[in-house]
């Protein structure tokens, strides 16, 4: 590890079809039905679904879920 933070760039959308760079990461609890995207976690982590831009804003929960959006946090 080089000490960078950031995610590898290599990491690609889960949508069947989408070939852009992920930039989120969408996470659900199924029994609180729950689910959350927010920045691209470091490394991947299945169950979790890596997502673009395009997805991660277009994305809206099944009848009967909550959707959390984190929003990554500038640094100073």
């Amino acid at each position: 590890m080089n000490g960078d933070p950031r995610p590898k760039a290599s990491r690609r959308c889960a949508r069947v079809g989408c070939s852009l760079p992920a930039t989120h990461t969408l996470t659900a609890d199924y029994e609180d039905r729950l689910m959350a995207v927010g920045p691209l976690s470091p490394e991947p982590a299945p169950p979790a679904h890596d997502l673009c831009d395009r997805h991660a804003d277009a994305l809206n929960p099944p009848e009967g879920w909550q959707l959390m959006r984190h929003v990554a946090e500038d640094p100073l």
